[in-house]
């Protein structure tokens, strides 16, 4: 989910103002790398910057692939990085092409498609062989990691390497510089396009990927000592990022930050929002962190979330993937929240602002007829962001700190991680029931209903693994009693919480039917159970249904 933004105004050519005085900085590889680019390098970063915020084959033969694929497209973006040619605008739309075609690639990857992964190994190994041939200069190497990172690629080891020798090659002794002139420059950049914390940090957490851990932690040292309050606010969300020591770094910078300059007092509140996000050996630093924030806060400015128009919550689809959506107005104008969550938890959250009307109903139609959407409140929305956070907890991924955005402007208070077990949300749904609705010829009937709601999902299961089992097996028959078998009893679990959130999701939904939500938790407790996964109808559907979408892929 990238948020579309708003196109900023034009530069102003006055530069930032210069601190008074002169200090000392530490030698900083990342900043000399900066400081080395020649013009040209440096007009592609700003174009980069401000398209984000709104604003020859030369080693490569583009015969060997076609001429309109993703993988046609990125040798072509190989090729205008190596070009004298090739200029700032040009790159830049080879980068937002393929946002939306690697984009599409990993979607298409994760739901079992082998040409999409052959597609980004052969991807990865273009950038290999350009990496190994000294190909990409460290600007290039940035915006490439920026663009994987964005796509929801991971950056490979090689990427970070070339960019950690570039960045040792660039190191000359830096001691007695003034003010580093990036930080400078990013500070009025990002300023002029008044751009909001939130979209700040993912921009510069996107940016950074391919840098090595240290010269992040000293980029945003230097970012925090700059003591601009929007940069303050966009930083704080690095407590987030997955490498314990960079967010350690962030909240001790931030807490020698406030004994100087006053910090605002949502900092904090945020701070405290995502302590419980974090495992507790990362609570005890953000602590310390906060008590020393809190002796020069400055007063709380309050603010009112939008008011709420209608909430949405969506069931899992074969993947573990479900959203949910709500429609605010403030004002003349709408704005649409909405989360999405997996299997490791909240993995993306936005906020779009400034919609007509129109907007914010078409946008929906588009949900609804992508997904099943059921129409629910704020206590459900709050339930299902406390389970996916206690996803993100149990998969040792933070959420983004864009999950603050949306928690903020749906007027939430803390929301803590909710670690139900999938038959302590099925026991709950069912226990206020009556004994015709959950005795054995209610379950019976459950199982056999519960194939036409599932059918309209198309819950299956798909992967390397399931391919590599199913490869040497032949029939259809024999590859789905093979599932039944050896594959599937290690899924239980999954499949007990794909039926205790679908279930959790229909039952919000006072329109629907009360059997839907009724049936799905029954057969969901049964999976959860020790019973048999072949009495369990449901599975055998799975099995059935991810054997035939193996044998059509092949």
């Amino acid at each position: 989910m990238k948020k579309p933004t708003k196109k900023g105004r034009p530069l102003s050519k006055k530069r930032a103002s210069a601190p008074k005085g002169k200090r000392v900085v530490k030698p900083n590889a990342v900043l000399d790398v900066f400081k080395n680019m020649d013009q040209a390098e440096l007009a592609l970063l700003q174009k980069a910057i401000q398209q984000e915020l709104g604003i020859t084959s030369d080693g490569f033969d583009l015969n060997l692939f076609g001429r309109d694929g993703p993988v046609e497209l990125f040798a072509e973006y190989l090729r205008t990085c190596v070009s004298e040619n090739s200029d700032a605008e040009e790159k830049n739309e080879f980068l937002a092409d393929l946002l939306v075609e690697l984009s599409d690639l990993k979607i298409s990857s994760n739901g079992g498609d082998p040409e999409a992964r052959e597609n980004i190994q052969t991807i990865y190994d273009l950038l290999e062989k350009a990496i190994e041939d000294g190909l990409l200069s460290p600007i290039d190497l940035m915006l490439t990691g920026k663009l994987l990172a964005d796509a929801g690629w991971a950056i490979s080891e090689s990427l970070k390497e070339s960019m950690g020798n570039a960045l040792a090659v660039a190191s000359p002794d830096t001691q007695g510089l003034e003010e580093p002139d990036i930080v400078s420059s990013m500070l009025q950049l990002m300023d002029e396009v008044d751009q909001n914390p939130f979209d700040t940090h993912q921009y510069l957490n996107s940016l950074f990927a391919s840098l090595p851990l240290q010269a992040c932690v000293l980029m945003l040292h230097e970012i925090i000592a700059g003591k601009e309050a929007g940069f303050i606010q966009a930083v704080a969300g690095f407590v987030l990022h997955p490498d314990e020591a960079l967010a350690q770094s962030v909240a001790e910078d931030l807490a020698a930050s406030a004994q100087q300059t006053p910090v605002e007092s949502s900092v904090i509140e945020r701070l405290l929002r995502m302590r419980s996000w974090l495992p507790q050996s990362r609570q005890a630093v953000l602590d310390g962190a906060i008590r020393s924030m809190r002796s020069n806060a400055l007063p709380p400015i309050k603010r009112n979330p939008p008011k709420i128009i209608k909430c949405y919550v969506s069931v899992c689809d074969g993947s573990g993937t479900r959203s949910l959506l709500v429609t605010q107005r403030q004002g003349a104008s709408y704005q649409l929240v909405t989360v999405m969550m997996k299997l490791e938890g909240v993995a993306d959250a936005m906020v779009l602002p400034d919609l007509s009307k129109s907007e914010v109903d078409q946008i929906v139609r588009e949900m609804k007829s992508a997904m099943p959407l059921f129409e629910t409140d704020l206590t459900v929305i709050t339930r299902m962001l406390a389970l996916a956070i206690a996803d993100n907890c149990d998969a040792g991924i933070p959420p983004p700190f864009k999950l603050v955005e949306v928690v903020e402007n749906l007027g939430l208070g803390p929301v803590h991680p909710d670690h139900s077990s999938p038959m302590e949300i099925m026991t709950s749904l069912l226990a206020d029931l009556p004994p015709e609705q959950t005795n054995l010829a209610a379950v019976a009937k459950a199982h056999t209903a519960i194939l036409d709601i599932e059918s309209e999902y198309q819950w299956f299961e798909a992967g390397e693994a399931l391919e590599d089992l199913l490869y040497p097996v032949r029939g259809s028959k024999q590859r789905a009693a093979k599932l039944m078998k050896v594959y599937l009893p290690a899924r239980r679990s999954f499949w007990a919480r794909q039926c205790a959130i679908s279930a959790l999701a229909m039952r919000a939904d006072g329109k629907a039917r009360h059997s839907l939500w009724t049936q799905m938790a029954l057969v969901g407790r049964d999976i959860a159970s020790d019973l048999p996964l072949d009495q369990i109808p449901l599975m055998q559907q799975v099995a059935k249904i991810s054997v035939r979408a193996f044998e059509y892929r092949q």
